[in-house]
């Protein structure tokens, strides 16, 4: 038996880097929705609607990473 290490580091690089990409988009949507909520409260109009626009936009690829992630796992859907 033999390890294939090239695979085998190639598939640990490609989760880690997934892994930190789904955590930077987790991470901009959550920071989008707090300064959202501090403009709101403050009475600032300015820029208000772009960081709607923004939060909106990562949610979204949150729920589309989630999804794909359960279309990879449900062999029903293939």
């Amino acid at each position: 038996m033999s390890i294939d290490w090239h695979s085998l580091g190639l598939v640990t690089l490609v989760t880690v880097a997934g892994a930190a990409f789904v955590l930077a988009v987790t991470s901009a949507a959550v920071r989008m929705l707090g300064a959202v909520r501090l403009k709101r409260q403050a009475g600032q109009v300015s820029g208000l609607h772009i960081a709607e626009l923004a939060a909106g936009f990562f949610i979204a690829c949150v729920v589309g990473i989630a999804l794909f992630g359960l279309w990879l796992l449900i062999p029903y859907f293939h």
